[in-house]
């Protein structure tokens, strides 16, 4: 027998059963029940419908399945019209995001928040799942949280840990909750524990408390706060406390970027970095980039644009990390205006203007700059091929504290330069082919009276120089025009320059400046090389020599650099390689100094992912310490740092 049933701003409810009755408003119906509702389908031994309500109790072998949703129990309590569901001693699946769930009592609240008492929660298959939360009391939030009370984490059928509450977000996504500590060993500190706690205030806003256990040294705390609130206007704070035992003093951080849109062409940029003991970074950080910083900047940059105008102030404060504030320079600030090319008329001719005025400190001295630099150039173009003459002055005057009188520093500058730009294309069977050669050719002259005591290369101001020199490059590029992208398999770059009279020496090496090459070649999607050297010709050396060897396939990963820089007196190895297999994920990172002969760092990683949860084993080695630490996943249960 078939009723069908309509109920306002509800889908049509049909009901199928050996036998059906209706009195005063209810239908009840016995045997082989099903009740179909839009997407719903509902089986039962016996079925009781409130046309009224819209309330729907069914009792015996209870099954109902709500679009990829499975639910079974004993008895169900459901209203048809609001979605409030209330089932004893049942099941549920949502297929979604692998949810199994069950309780003594389960209660839909809303579409997406569930309220279950003495239940288990897992996004494992299997019986037993891998793992599963017990709880007392159990709070769903689907794609956002899960919390219970007495709760405890079990491993097939063994408890591993009982927690009094806990809250945990419940998706990969940024939600609110504890998430999963991180534990290691390092010989330096002993035991290290990471834990941590996320907030995700808003859609914009979100924030990472951390309380850290270092087994030598004691509690750190820590606190990252970031937010977004245009495409143009957010920033990120960090900050870092730890009460170190072993030294006896507290140690502390603070990072803080910001970037500002004011106005369309208005913008500010804040950064603050400071550290109050040096060592802290060598100490604690895991980033090697940190590690090895010598320096870090503070800083406010203000700008303002127009069509060929811009301005900007900005102040900048350098903390060493050598402990020594000498030879350290402050710009406590600097306010700067420039003029963009800008056309005379119909005229090929442009004019342009750098100009700023900035204070710079260094502990009980220092120094005020002024600095114009005006310029003209010229552009003429003809058939691909640009000429660009140009002549500019310089002048910067210092004001010396101490000093009665400034002094002055001027410098000439002319130039010229001639480029372009030509190309042949190849037909091949994987499509066009376009090879460009593009040439350089420049002039520069500069003279005049250069400070020398006014050198202390602060920024490209102080790096002005008397020159007389030719310089060529030369860039060779090939294109692939495929039918589904544009592809750049080879890049090459030659750069030398030619000092057309240094200090009257007849010796060519001498005239010749380091010549600078940069190449990539990309043999296909998998195969990379980068390379960037510099080759002395006075020395008949090469002074420095980087490179990078990426290799990427389906499973596996290798990376190969190294670096070499005889004036800064670099010269290191850096590998790294990968491969997956069969849920196991293993890699491997060195760093050799090749300078000193030094291993200066390994890392080791095992990963295994099943398919409700992962573990993580990492080993690192220095010569001042090893540390191992274990990182364990739960699937849609956020877990502390990356491995």
């Amino acid at each position: 027998m078939i009723v069908s049933s309509s109920f306002a701003e509800v889908p049509p409810t049909k009901i199928t059963a050996d036998t059906l009755e209706y009195t005063g408003g209810i239908y009840t119906a016995k045997g082989n029940v099903v009740i179909n509702q839009g997407n719903r389908i509902l089986k039962s031994s016996e079925v009781t419908l409130d046309k009224n309500s819209g309330e729907l109790r069914a009792s015996g072998n209870v099954e109902l399945e709500d679009g990829d949703n499975h639910l079974s129990s004993n008895n169900l309590l459901i209203n048809i019209r609001t979605s409030f569901t209330s089932i004893d001693y049942g099941k549920m699946f949502i297929k979604e995001d692998n949810y199994h769930i069950e309780g003594e009592k389960i209660e839909r609240l809303s579409e997406d928040r569930y309220r279950i008492k003495k239940a288990t929660f897992t996004t494992c298959d299997g019986d037993p799942p891998c793992w599963r939360f017990k709880g007392k009391n159990i709070n769903i939030h689907l794609n956002h949280f899960f919390t219970a009370q007495h709760v405890s984490l079990s491993v097939k059928n063994f408890p591993v840990l009982y927690l009094p509450y806990i809250a945990l977000p419940i998706v990969q996504e940024r939600q609110t909750g504890l998430l999963i500590p991180r534990i290691g060993y390092n010989t330096g500190e002993g035991l290290k524990v990471n834990n941590a706690f996320f907030w995700a205030i808003s859609e914009s806003r979100d924030a990472t408390i951390y309380a850290d256990y270092y087994g030598a040294k004691g509690w750190g705390s820590g606190l990252e706060y970031r937010y977004v609130y245009s495409k143009d206007t957010g920033g990120q704070f960090n900050g870092y406390y730890l009460n170190d035992n072993e030294l006896k003093r507290d140690r502390w951080n603070i990072k803080y970027q910001h970037r500002q849109q004011i106005a369309e062409d208005f913008s500010a940029k804040l950064r603050v970095n400071h550290l109050n003991d040096e060592t802290l970074y060598k100490d604690i950080s895991e980033d090697v980039g940190e590690r090895l910083q010598r320096t870090q900047d503070s800083d406010l940059y203000v700008s303002r644009r127009w069509d060929h105008l811009s301005s900007h102030m900005w102040a900048q404060y350098t903390q060493n990390l050598s402990g020594d504030s000498a030879g350290i320079y402050q710009r406590l600030p600097e306010v700067g205006v420039k003029v963009m090319d800008t056309r005379v008329g119909i005229l090929p001719l442009y004019y342009n203007l750098t100009t700023s005025a900035s204070r710079w400190e260094e502990e009980d001295t220092g120094f005020t700059r002024l600095h114009i630099a005006p310029g003209l150039l010229a552009r003429f173009s003809h058939r691909g091929i640009v000429f660009i003459p140009r002549a500019g002055i310089e002048q910067t005057v210092y004001y010396y504290d101490g000093d009665t009188d400034p002094v002055h520093s001027n410098l000439y500058d002319l130039g010229a330069s001639v480029s372009a730009k030509f190309f042949r294309s190849f037909n091949t069977d994987h499509g066009e082919l376009l090879h460009f050669v593009e040439p350089v050719l420049s002039y520069e002259y500069a003279d005049g009276d250069i400070l020398e005591a006014g050198s202390k290369k602060l920024d490209l101001v102080e790096e002005r120089k008397e020159k007389n020199a030719v310089s060529l490059s030369l860039i060779n590029r090939i294109v692939s025009m495929r039918s589904d992208r544009r592809f750049e398999p080879f890049y090459l770059k030659v750069t030398q320059l030619y000092y057309v009279n240094p200090d009257g020496s007849g010796d060519l090496n001498k005239r010749l400046d380091d010549m600078r090459i940069e190449a990539i070649l990309r043999l296909n999607s998998t195969i990379a090389v980068d390379a960037d050297t510099k080759y002395s010709h006075d020395n008949s050396d090469f002074v420095s020599f980087n490179t990078d060897l990426k290799v990427t396939g389906d499973s596996s990963y290798f990376n190969v650099g190294q670096r070499y820089s005889r004036k800064g007196s670099i010269e290191f190895l850096t590998a790294e390689a990968g491969i997956e297999k069969n849920r196991i994920n293993t890699s491997i990172g060195i760093w050799y100094d090749n300078k000193d002969h030094v291993m200066r760092e390994t890392n080791y990683t095992i990963r295994y992912g099943e398919q409700c949860w992962g573990v993580s084993f990492s080993y690192k080695y220095r010569p001042d310490e090893e540390q191992f630490s274990v990182l364990l996943t739960l699937k849609g249960v956020g877990s502390v740092g990356k491995m």
